[in-house]
């Protein structure tokens, strides 16, 4: 059982148990994504139990995270945030990340000049407090979720 939003939340209740899409919410971002994770891992786990190890792991979005606990670069304990930017792919590449790119990263590219950046909690924290006194007018927003995807580690 998971609590997400206060609510308590069951995987296979979710996955087996909902008769009709109306009632699931497996559809829900913040549903959706711990799912992923969790029957990316479970998966991996079994193949594990059975003795089948991966030769090489390949992901991509959502799948980088799993991917990072199978190898051991990431434990369950963990968390990452996410900082949505007002400021271009090249803007945040050659000024804001340049010399920090093992901390962070670009996650997402949305738009010309819209951005989100991934890195652990402390980097990402003091990124937005520089950002406020260099750049106080640039649109600045914590991603409020629970895991970040597009992740380097």
């Amino acid at each position: 059982m998971t609590k997400i939003n206060n609510g308590e939340w069951r995987l296979l209740e979710e996955l087996i148990e909902k008769k009709n899409e109306q009632e699931s919410r497996i559809n829900d971002t913040n549903i959706a994504q711990p799912a992923l994770f969790a029957i990316q891992v479970v998966l991996t786990a079994s193949l594990v139990s059975w003795h089948i190890y991966p030769s090489f792991i390949i992901s991509h979005s959502g799948g980088d995270q799993a991917a990072a606990f199978v190898v051991d670069r990431l434990n369950l304990e963990e968390t990452v945030r996410m900082l949505a930017l007002s400021m271009s792919e090249e803007e945040v590449e050659n000024k804001l990340l340049k010399g920090i790119e093992h901390l962070a990263c670009i996650a997402v590219v949305n738009s010309p000049r819209r951005v989100t950046i991934t890195g652990d909690e402390k980097t990402i924290d003091e990124i937005q407090q520089i950002l406020s006194i260099s750049n106080p007018n640039i649109f600045k927003a914590c991603v409020r979720i629970e895991n970040a995807f597009h992740h380097i580690k």
